[in-house]
């Protein structure tokens, strides 16, 4: 562990230990060198200079090794732990016990025993009890002075993850403060989906919306268990090839051979739509065969789509498949639907919305 830089040296007895053999359905980075290896990537101390403006909100922590990694490395003035499994809760009281003693918490932890997965908890967080006082800032610029992290890697969590995105379009939750880079580790499963490109197998609705409202990277992935199969098989190529993210040994996480990712989420530049309900429902229309031209799926979105949208967009669009659709041609797609004065009534078809219908 000495010679890692990021290192906290008053945290090494306590991560010396036996790993714990319990944890809920979470899975974690469990040795410092890959926790290094991903801080070098994600060249924070360039993105947030100044730590001394810098809170962060660290939500599912858990075991918390790469929570205190970031945290030696960046050295903010808050740190807050949202976290209310019994458990780990002892872990973090553990951690502070031992920051307390040996630095008086200069790292300024701090222990928020709350549910991360409940909407106020963050008001409560900074309204009520007031842990931080983000500041507003200019959406022009990628927040520098407010950092989220989020362990949300147990699979029941996706659609949080797709929450936390469409936030991104809302510009509301933590969103609100300005463009807020989030840190979020999810299951390798939904990685793959979230992060697939137009063309690749796995594209659905979450990976339009993740390109439509932020710039994501893959930052990092478990190395495959099947020695047949190569690592980031069943990732999108051409995402392996521009992000180039760091490879986790399995035996390097908690529990021992866990399959997760690491995304960085960094949100665009975008303005809230009265729109953004109407355009999810005709992508959901158009998602149900996904596999189908543009073209062949339009009579589905309404009575009249067909003759009123088709010769309203290019021939090259309406050959493509839903799948093959790229961000411009949704952009492009959503421009001639809103001003098709025929459109169908968002609130006339809700009940013949299909069962997926609040799946991301």
């Amino acid at each position: 562990m000495r010679g890692l830089r990021s290192f906290n040296p008053a945290l090494e007895k306590h991560f010396s230990v036996p790993l714990p053999k319990f944890q809920y359905s979470f899975k974690h980075l469990a040795k410092p060198a890959p926790c290094q290896s991903i801080i070098d990537k994600l060249q924070l101390n360039t993105k947030y200079p100044d730590g001394s403006k810098l809170d962060i909100i660290d939500v599912f922590s858990g075991y918390g090794l790469f929570s205190t990694m970031v945290n030696y490395e960046l050295k903010p003035r808050n740190h807050v732990i949202v976290e209310n499994i019994k458990a780990n809760v002892g872990l973090w009281r553990e951690k502070l016990q031992i920051l307390e003693e040996a630095t008086k918490n200069a790292e300024n932890f701090r222990l928020f025993n709350r549910d991360g997965y409940n909407w106020d908890t963050y008001d409560d967080l900074i309204n009520k009890d007031k842990l931080i006082q983000p500041k507003f800032q200019p959406r022009d610029k990628i927040h520098d002075e407010l950092l989220i992290i989020g362990n949300l890697s147990p699979s029941k969590y996706e659609s949080l993850i797709a929450q936390w995105i469409m936030c991104c379009a809302y510009n509301n939750w933590l969103q609100k403060y300005g463009r807020v880079r989030m840190l979020c580790f999810a299951p390798s499963a939904t990685v793959k989906k979230f992060m697939s490109g137009p063309s690749f197998g796995k594209r659905n609705k979450s990976s339009v919306k993740r390109e439509l409202f932020t710039d994501s990277k893959l930052i990092a992935i478990t190395e495959t268990e099947d020695i047949v199969e190569s690592d980031g098989a069943g990732y999108d190529p051409r995402l392996l090839f521009s992000d180039q993210p760091v490879f986790v040994s399995r035996s390097d996480t908690l529990p021992v051979n866990s399959d997760f990712a690491l995304m960085e989420i960094e949100p665009l530049q975008v303005s809230p739509s009265p729109t953004i309900d109407e355009h999810e429902h005709l992508m959901q229309n158009l998602f149900y065969s996904p596999s189908k031209k543009l073209i062949d799926q339009l009579p589905y979105v309404g009575p009249g789509a067909l003759d009123d949208l088709a010769p309203e967009l290019p021939q090259e669009i309406l050959e493509r498949t839903i799948k093959q659709l790229t961000r411009s041609d949704w952009e492009r797609i959503f421009h001639v639907y809103d001003n098709w004065p025929f459109k169908p009534n968002l609130m006339d078809q809700m009940d013949f919305i299909q069962e997926d219908s609040r799946s991301f």
